[in-house]
């Protein structure tokens, strides 16, 4: 009787089993190829072995653990058909070699714009400490201060000679109507016999001293002076339509029309063809004024321009100024609104 608790024998070890795998078993070869022309495994030994021809043509190389995986010298070279090996790759062209030059180029770009903005914010800061310290109250203008300019403190150094030019420019205005009201008064006194419309020039000149006066400063002249000061694109924006406007107006008044108020280029020829002298000189004096004038303001209409070029001012940051400009009004005005409201509201509730 067999022991119930005894291992069950291997099937396997049945000799006529073990034959039969025996007779069976593949014998693979010791190297596989991936050659187009061995694509295939190669299953007999001896005739992967036989083969002369084919591996005299290949070259085995031993394995070195100590070599440079990445190097070109130790890289896996294919072969091809007829046991040549290709090429090696190519190195990587020069053009890597300009890639630090165009870095170290953008990095000195960097550096110059780092120093450019540090001297501006120095300039700034100086400009600023110079208001805090100068600055006592209103001094313009001197016989009824109501603003304060100082072009020597506030506007940098660098455009400090255009905006004493342009101020400049608008004493010459004011001295301009004030000699044209001069003249047209003369004229009118002086009566002369083809001069008919004296009292018209005169009344219109004589508004003119009050209006325009008031016009050019706040309408071109204070814009412009902000515009340096803080160079801002919508001051600048400002300055030139307005500016452009008393251009044209002032070479108007130069060609000296009746009853447009301008002691102009007409009435002087009038004057000196009929041998008012007196009246000649004088008017000849307000044309030659208001031809000074118109020139100076357009040469200072062009260097205000070319400035506003190189600054890098553009129309559409003038309009996103004047937007923010109207929001920020619109918000301050909301918020005005709103506390006067609450304030309301409370003393409101406290006589309830």
């Amino acid at each position: 009787m067999s022991n119930p608790f005894e291992d069950p024998s291997n099937p396997f070890e049945d000799p006529s089993i073990t034959s039969a795998l025996q007779s069976h078993v593949r014998t693979e070869p010791a190297y596989q190829l991936s050659d187009e022309l061995h694509h295939n495994k190669v299953t007999d030994k001896s005739a992967f072995l036989g083969d002369s021809d084919y591996t005299s043509s290949i070259s085995f190389h031993p394995y070195s653990e100590r070599s440079d995986l990445y190097s070109v010298s130790q890289q896996t070279i294919p072969l091809t058909a007829a046991g040549t090996s290709t090429p090696p790759p190519k190195p990587l062209s020069s053009g890597g070699a300009a890639l630090p030059s165009a870095l170290s180029a953008k990095e000195e770009e960097l550096r110059r714009k780092e120093r450019e903005l540090e001297e501006r914010e120095r300039a700034l800061q100086e400009r600023q400490d110079n208001f805090v310290l100068r600055r006592q109250g209103n001094n313009f203008p001197p016989c009824f201060p109501l603003l304060y300019m100082d072009i020597q403190a506030e506007i940098p150094r660098e455009n400090q000679e255009v905006v004493t030019w342009l101020y400049r420019s608008w004493l010459t205005f004011l001295v301009t109507i004030l000699w044209n009201c001069v003249a047209c008064f003369f004229v009118l006194f002086s009566h002369p016999p083809s001069v008919t419309q004296g009292p018209a020039d005169f009344g219109v000149s004589l508004t003119t001293v009050f209006t325009h006066s008031l016009l050019s400063f706040f309408l071109w002249y204070r814009p412009v002076y902000n515009a340096y000061m803080k160079e801002v694109s919508l001051y600048y924006f400002l300055y030139f339509i307005f500016n452009g406007i008393h251009v044209l107006y002032v070479f108007y008044m130069a060609v000296g029309i009746p009853s447009t108020g301008g002691a102009g280029l007409i009435l002087l020829i009038t004057l000196f063809s009929d041998g008012w002298l007196m009246s000649g000189v004088v008017v000849l004096i307000a044309s030659g004024l208001w031809l000074c004038t118109g020139f100076l303001a357009a040469w200072l209409f062009k260097r205000t321009y070319d400035h506003y070029k190189a600054a890098g001012h553009t129309f559409g940051e003038a309009k996103r100024d004047a937007y923010s400009r109207m929001a920020t009004t619109a918000v301050r005005s909301g918020a005005v609104d709103h506390a006067a409201g609450m304030y309301v509201r409370s003393e409101g509730d406290r006589f309830v």
